[in-house]
């Protein structure tokens, strides 16, 4: 897969069963995400239509290399509270490569993986955070 095969992300962050983050975009500018990233995730799930640029700014400055290593990452210290990041790229021939990381939130030595993500995840609130307040604003005006 290549960075400019990605149609649709799916990012989303557990831990026990509770969810912090749910959030798939897509190329076209589909768009649904619930919580901020914190748990437990709020209530509140916003799904509608955004600035397809928003995307293109979410994959920009990816590395190609980085789908070499799509897999399970399943540290053996899950010290603090267990925690699963699962990060997901569809591409246009529907393939889907799948990171996911299961560690816990005292982990030490991650690698240079994870935080490659954390600081990719960060980015996606950052770019919908606006979108997001908004449509809960709407939502509770209604």
């Amino acid at each position: 897969m290549q960075v400019s095969d990605i149609e649709k992300i799916r990012i989303d962050i557990q831990s026990e069963g509770n969810s912090a983050l749910s959030l798939m975009i897509s190329r076209i500018g589909d768009m649904m995400r619930q919580g901020n990233g914190n748990f437990p995730a709020n209530e509140f799930v916003a799904c509608s239509d955004i600035d397809p640029n928003i995307f293109l700014q979410l994959i920009e400055g990816m590395d190609n290399d980085i789908f070499n290593f799509a897999t399970v990452y399943d540290h053996p210290d899950k010290s603090g509270l267990p925690i699963t990041y699962s990060i997901a790229f569809q591409g246009k021939d529907e393939k889907t490569l799948i990171f996911e990381f299961r560690f816990g939130t005292e982990t030490k030595d991650t690698g240079e993986l994870l935080p490659y993500f954390e600081g990719f995840i960060s980015k996606a609130l950052l770019l919908t955070n606006d979108w997001y307040a908004l449509e809960e604003k709407e939502e509770n005006q209604h």
